[in-house]
């Protein structure tokens, strides 16, 4: 763009040969018009055009492509304009007369190699940023495979607890019935009351165990992250294995730290702990049929963390089977007792909120699964 036919001749000399499809203009209204056309990959420009400026054109080149690339010819130069060019990105900002005229075909390779570069870079980002859509959605659908794997296999053990739980809930209810016939027939106020009585901590205690069991089932997906107090998530744990577990051989203790938090979700925490003490207390009450047999629990605070054992005095677990036991499905349990994807859980459940989780055990000397979580344990 120049308003001097002799200096449009001259660059059109210049670039004959060279694989560039050329626009002569000889006014800023017109080159504006060519920009909006969208086909101007690089620009030259005389500054002082009759209409409209070449710093106009070289503004609404940028906003209509940034990585349009301008250089600017003047033959009254300046420092002010020379800066405004710059910090308008103008590629270069030359002087007229040109000493070299082919210095500016030179500029031109430089200035079409720099646009190259950036138009490349632009495909990239883009591709990243592509990639970086589909491996989001990848790891969505992951994350919503592992909750769904996680609540499957909690429903899967839900068949054992409830058969053990039915068994705890029987007792009660034969309470109960046999409290409401006698009340029936009962002609003594107060001692009926009494009965009443009976039959309503009876109905509570059984309303517990509904709760326990029904809190225990619910997906985790629909759950926040809260504050977990830690012995209250174990304590109930506990009370699910001994409701629901072949334990009568089986003693169980606590060792827990008061004050112990995590922000987790609760209903993923205790699945951790019902799957470990319900996988120690049948090992250990199949190998103390005559009593003897310990689960104990234990959970405190060091070093920045907060770490939990789960140990008994069960049978153990043979050297070459210690390092198969959290793949999925893999299990010692006898066909139809296990789904080999609880101790898996575990190992997931702890990745998720940046746990470990180790195992240690001597066969005839008993297990013991060490958990550590980041004080500040997040999704």
């Amino acid at each position: 763009m120049d308003d001097e036919p002799v200096i449009l001749q001259v660059l059109k000399a210049v670039f004959e040969g060279e694989p560039y499809r050329l626009t002569s203009v000889a006014n800023g209204r017109d080159a504006l018009a060519v920009i909006a056309a969208g086909t101007v990959d690089l620009i030259i420009t005389d500054k002082n055009l009759p209409d409209v400026g070449g710093i106009e054109i070289l503004r609404a080149a940028k906003a209509k492509e940034p990585l349009i690339e301008v250089i600017i010819l003047t033959g009254y130069g300046s420092l002010d304009t020379a800066l405004t060019a710059l910090e308008l990105d103008a590629f270069d900002y030359v002087l007229k007369p040109l000493n070299n005229v082919f210095d500016i075909r030179n500029k031109v390779r430089k200035a079409d190699q720099k646009q190259q570069m950036a138009l490349e870079n632009r495909r990239l980002i883009l591709e990243l940023s592509r990639k970086n859509g589909e491996l989001e959605a990848a790891l969505e659908e992951a994350r919503g495979l592992q909750a769904e794997l996680i609540q499957s296999e909690k429903l899967a053990g839900i068949g054992t607890l409830a058969a053990g739980i039915a068994h705890e809930i029987s007792s009660p209810l034969f309470g109960i019935l046999g409290l409401a016939e006698a009340i029936t027939d009962e002609q003594d106020l107060p001692l009926a009351q009494g009965y009443a009585r009976d039959v309503v901590e009876y109905c509570r205690t059984i309303r517990d165990i509904v709760v326990d069991l029904s809190s225990y089932s619910r997906s985790a997906t629909h759950e926040y992250l809260t504050s977990v107090e830690l012995a209250k998530v174990i304590g109930d744990a506990l009370k699910l294995v001994e409701r629901s577990a072949p334990v009568e051989h089986v003693t169980f203790r606590t060792e827990i730290e008061p004050g112990l938090y995590l922000n987790a979700r609760t209903n993923e925490i205790q699945q951790i702990f019902v799957n470990l003490i319900k996988n120690a207390a049948e090992a250990v009450n199949d190998a103390h049929l005559s009593g003897g047999g310990s689960v104990v629990v234990k959970a405190g605070r060091t070093d920045g963390a907060i770490w939990a054992r789960v140990e008994d005095n069960g049978p153990g677990i043979p050297e070459d089977r210690v390092r198969l036991i959290f793949d999925p499905f893999y299990t010692t349990k006898p066909a139809g007792k296990g789904t080999g994807l609880g101790l898996n859980i575990v190992y997931r459940i702890m990745t998720k909120y940046r746990g470990q989780v180790q195992v240690q055990s001597k066969p005839g000397e008993g297990t013991q699964f060490s958990l550590r979580f980041p004080v500040d344990s997040r999704q």
